[in-house]
């Protein structure tokens, strides 16, 4: 899992913002931290703070280790930080994985072009490139030795050029380097448009052009209808031919049938978007999760029951709301809320109370906000 995360000149992010995901001791709700690291998270802040960008530096990675991948168009021109002299964008990503601790740095001038690189598995360096210096790669993994270390002109990662061009021994050292590979292949960002698409998101290119594409292939209809009527949507559900002969996802009521992505609500569409990449959930298929304004359209109840369900996954996930609803701890604990506004710590470092299950944490951080 990402135990840390550090990044600077990214969008917004003009100085170092350091996020910290270490959990605390605390003896309720521990489905939501593994390993001392804060598996299921929520970030609160006011618009413009950075929680958007937040979610999209914590995947940066996938845009030079991934190919193809699916990502923000924006991203092509609103790369860097807009202060003067600003041609870097710096990320530090710590991740516990299998026990090891990883340590991924890098700087990048725009979101493919790599400058410097450093990755560190158990606190020995074994790749390193600083192409401000030197286009001389130090390569320290063993079955990698014939490898070129000298990269020339190329700006391409050097993780993914030692992933493309090797089959490394099967050693603890290589292994932790592909299980980062494999972690970082399964990070994802999205958030809920109102298109009956998949949402807007960054990540691994998923092959899927529309939900009920994903939806009617795994055999999910049903349950995706059992799952809208419990988030009180009432309806059912048919598959029928579209108008352009595809198989796609109707109300069926009854004479009447309707496609649902026409008839449904913005809340609706929302919520199938969500099923959507619930449905990756449960398949393994993602490693971590962030999920921008994931109830931006759902009433304050349906909000609950759809972190109760998140926190479920057996995934790395962080939400961002501005809902303090939800901000309980009958649903995650006191480590797991953090509030971010030009940096970010958990709800526990903004009080000098001892937070225990039975505080009311919307009531205490409406205190500290007021």
């Amino acid at each position: 899992m990402l135990h840390k995360f550090s990044v600077k000149n990214f969008r917004n992010f003009a100085d170092w913002l350091n996020f910290d995901l270490s959990s605390q001791q605390y003896e309720f709700n521990s489905d939501a931290v593994r390993d001392g690291v804060v598996e299921h998270g929520m970030i609160y802040g006011p618009n413009g703070g950075g929680k958007s960008n937040l979610g999209l530096a914590m995947v940066d990675p996938v845009l030079h280790l991934v190919d193809s991948p699916s990502y923000i168009n924006t991203l092509d021109n609103n790369y860097l930080n807009g202060g003067i002299g600003v041609g870097l964008a710096e990320f530090v990503f710590d991740f516990r994985i299998d026990g090891v601790d990883i340590v991924y740095s890098y700087g990048k001038e725009s979101l493919d072009k790599l400058v410097y690189e450093i990755l560190t598995i158990d606190n020995k360096i074994v790749l390193e490139i600083d192409r401000r210096n030197t286009s001389k790669a130090s390569i320290c993994l063993q079955g990698a030795e014939s490898l070129k270390t000298d990269v020339g002109d190329s700006k391409i990662s050097l993780l993914k050029y030692v992933k493309n061009n090797t089959f490394l021994d099967d050693t603890p050292t290589n292994r932790h380097f592909e299980a980062l590979i494999e972690y970082i292949e399964g990070m994802v960002f999205f958030r809920s448009l109102n298109s009956t698409r998949t949402g807007e998101y960054v990540g691994k290119d998923i092959g899927v052009k529309r939900l009920s594409q994903s939806i009617i292939e795994s055999d999910s209809v049903k349950d995706f209808e059992d799952f809208l009527n419990s988030a009180g949507i009432e309806c059912s559900l048919t598959v029928e031919a579209t108008t352009n002969g595809q198989k796609g996802i109707y109300f069926d009521f009854g004479e009447t049938k309707l496609e649902f992505g026409s008839a449904a609500s913005t809340g609706t569409l929302s919520l199938g978007i969500f099923y959507f990449w619930w449905l990756r959930f449960q398949s393994n298929k993602i490693t971590f999760a962030y999920i921008d304004e994931f109830d931006a359209f759902y009433h304050h109840a349906l909000a609950s029951s759809i972190v109760e369900k998140v926190a479920q996954a057996d995934c790395q996930t962080i939400m961002t709301t501005h809902n303090t609803g939800v901000m309980s701890n009958d649903l995650l604990r006191p480590d797991c809320y953090f509030v971010l506004d030009k940096v970010i710590k958990p709800i526990t470092a903004l009080t000098n109370k001892e937070l225990r299950k039975a505080h009311n944490l919307e009531k205490i951080y409406k205190g500290m906000s007021s």
